[in-house]
């Protein structure tokens, strides 16, 4: 079984097509350090406001809905390997 691919559309839509249905983000180590605090806050509080805030600040501009997006409902936060792993 393969994929099928809609081939009037550029790569950009179709990785957003792709991209919409993410319900996983992942980070590598070296925004475990970065993020540490937020995320404790996160766990502990339930309050997710910083971790988006700086998430965002770390996104490229055409990443800001999909982060949004991740963020509108409960997310989870793990660790996987030494990457920063968050999921809804």
């Amino acid at each position: 079984m393969g994929a099928y691919v809609y081939n009037r559309w550029c790569a950009y839509k179709s990785w957003k097509q792709v991209v919409k249905k993410r319900q996983k983000l992942i980070l590598g180590p070296q925004y475990r350090n970065a993020l540490h605090d937020e995320c404790v806050m996160a766990v502990v509080f339930g309050y997710n406001a910083p971790l988006l805030a700086k998430i965002l600040a770390f996104s490229h501009p055409c990443e800001y809905e999909y982060v949004k997006d991740l963020f509108a409902n409960k997310i989870d936060i793990t660790f996987n390997n030494g990457n920063l792993v968050i999921s809804n």
